[in-house]
């Protein structure tokens, strides 16, 4: 057999884009961010997760953020500014994350489609279970609200305090 070309794989992956919310509290030391553990029957089922899900035909990554907050921990929140996009090839498919800083705009969260939901500080993150695709995403998370703290990252259409 020929070897396989890895430009091919990843036009030949199904492709899903998916949007994550890194929902922050606090500020400086006191800064957390929300994290959810799949469902053990779920795929990646037990893994940490920052909330999200599939973008659906037609809508934006920001209206499927507010949905899945919705449906997952009964919250709504306010849709702050984007993070780089980051592409993972699983054997099932090519995963596009669309990550966004957001803000709790109302409600506490519940456990509605989450196994569990904790609060954590951003340097606390790599203490969890995460799937592959989210390794660089929280590499950036930690570097992003590092360089907030100095004053050197502009967090938009958000208030972190």
């Amino acid at each position: 057999f020929p070897p396989i070309n890895p430009y091919r794989l990843l036009t030949m992956a199904k492709k899903t884009d998916v949007a994550v919310g890194v929902l922050v509290r606090g500020a400086g030391p006191q800064r957390q961010v929300l994290i959810a553990r799949r469902p053990d029957g779920a795929v990646l089922g037990g893994f940490w997760e920052l909330p999200g899900g599939k973008i659906e035909p037609g809508e934006s990554p920001a209206l499927c953020l507010q949905r899945e907050f919705t449906e997952e921990l009964g919250v709504a929140v306010r849709v702050g500014q984007a993070l780089p996009v980051i592409e993972h090839l699983y054997n099932h498919a090519l995963v596009r994350l669309h990550p966004f800083l957001c803000d709790l705009e109302s409600g506490t969260p519940r456990d509605l489609q989450v196994a569990e939901h904790r609060w954590v500080s951003p340097e606390d993150l790599s203490d969890y279970r995460f799937p592959p695709a989210n390794t660089e995403l929280m590499k950036q998370i930690v570097d992003v609200l590092r360089e907030d703290d100095e004053g050197k990252y502009e967090i938009r259409n958000s208030k972190f305090e």
